[in-house]
């Protein structure tokens, strides 16, 4: 997980100085916008290889929701 936060916040510029955690709800953030969603999806096909689409992100309530999707594709 910490692995993984840490490639979403240097992965989405708009992250970067934002403090997240496992019960982070990423979709209430402010910096978080269509540009963060597709930056998501890149980052999670090249760093886990897992392709992902928008309507599960959007599914995901936190930041450990959206961990266990990409764990349970990988």
């Amino acid at each position: 997980m910490v692995d993984f936060i840490a490639n979403l916040k240097n992965n989405i510029d708009a992250l970067e100085d934002v403090e997240i955690t496992e019960d982070t709800d990423f979709n209430s953030l402010p910096e978080w916008d269509s540009i963060a969603v597709l930056s998501l999806m890149a980052m999670i096909a090249s760093e886990y290889g897992v392709n992902i689409k928008s309507s599960e992100i959007s599914e995901a309530k936190t930041v450990g929701e959206l961990w266990k999707i990409v764990g349970a594709k990988s």
